[in-house]
């Protein structure tokens, strides 16, 4: 994989953790524990990924087998799969989240919203979004929100902010 100096510290530790796959001394507990540890700092305690890991077992325990069979391990292949998926996920959401809105208005942003949000929810949603928690579980709380606040009006509100951004 090509050294990339713009990755965040969040893609850097996962990849960390898909290189330790590969060391001679690889100790699956030692290795599921620290890679949940990484998987909940960057996607959150309810995360799928983090619940995917917890879920998976080192079963495949003979080497022998693994010797005949010609192949790699299909636990660490599991886990590798579930690795570069969240990866991929990591890169986008920091691709994402970094990339400002062209021309951006934010007082005609600010009117759109009061037009379906009262005030105490922006407060409740400021707070999500100052948060400590990852920016996926922020992401999955607003949505929460927005779907018992305007649940007929989620897309006209979209509509209009997606409309002021793209003028």
């Amino acid at each position: 994989m090509e050294e990339n100096p713009n990755k965040s510290a969040n893609y850097a530790l996962l990849e960390e953790r898909l290189k330790r796959l590969d060391q001679k001394s690889f100790d699956w507990s030692a290795w599921k524990k620290g890679t949940l540890l990484v998987l909940e700092k960057v996607f959150g305690k309810e995360s799928l990924y983090v619940k995917e890991l917890e879920n998976t077992d080192y079963h495949y325990n003979s080497w022998s087998l693994r010797d005949t069979a010609g192949s790699e391990d299909p636990v660490k292949a599991s886990v590798r799969e579930l690795l570069n998926i969240c990866l991929t996920d990591a890169e986008h959401s920091k691709e994402t989240n970094q990339i400002p809105p062209k021309d951006a208005k934010p007082e005609q942003l600010n009117e759109i919203i009061n037009q379906f949000l009262d005030h105490a929810t922006l407060t409740d949603i400021e707070k999500i979004a100052n948060s400590e928690v990852p920016a996926m579980a922020q992401e999955e709380q607003i949505q929460k929100i927005i779907s018992e606040k305007i649940p007929k009006y989620q897309t006209a509100l979209l509509a209009k902010i997606l409309k002021q951004f793209i003028k």
